[in-house]
């Protein structure tokens, strides 16, 4: 994280915002989520796994949905949600080091799982440090899609492994 000057200017929401940020475009969070699912599904499609590249698939639509919700809350916070690990200043774009190449279907999914697990925790810990704030809703919806999307990850690799 880049400290406390990353948010010297930030609006009166700077508390929220603080909290908020990293898992946006932050290495490891929504972006990088959003980035690997639609590799991986360009990856098995090409590869002649159209079913499994269409399941993931569907998984990226969904978090490309939730990473346009986490952005739309970080401009009503008062941030310009740039790529970056630090919004709304243009320091340290995103970068897509943080996707994993995995190169089986079942080393996808099991990456798709950790990322989306950690992704869970650190919306857990910043729900907690919220509070009553307003943007909680917004956080605590976020992580139960990705409470969501690793328990059917879990159920595809199950399915995957049976096989």
């Amino acid at each position: 994280m880049m400290g406390e000057a990353c948010f010297a200017e930030v609006h009166e929401d700077a508390r929220a915002l603080r909290k908020i940020l990293p898992v946006y475009a932050g290495k490891g969070g929504m972006l990088t989520a959003v980035l690997q699912y639609v590799y991986q599904a360009i990856k098995l499609g090409g590869s002649g796994c159209e079913r499994e590249g269409r399941a993931i698939e569907e998984i990226a639509g969904e978090k490309l949905r939730d990473f346009e919700m986490l952005g739309t809350l970080i401009t009503r916070l008062g941030a310009n949600p740039v790529f970056t690990a630090c919004p709304p200043y243009p320091v340290s774009y995103h970068s897509a080091a943080g996707v994993d190449y995995a190169g089986t279907y079942a080393e996808m999914l099991a990456a798709d799982i950790r990322l989306e697990e950690q992704l869970e925790q650190r919306l857990g810990t910043i729900l907690d440090g919220l509070g009553a704030d307003p943007s909680a809703g917004v956080v605590a919806l976020l992580r139960r899609s990705c409470c969501s999307h690793a328990e059917r990850l879990r159920a595809m690799l199950a399915e995957t492994e049976a096989h």
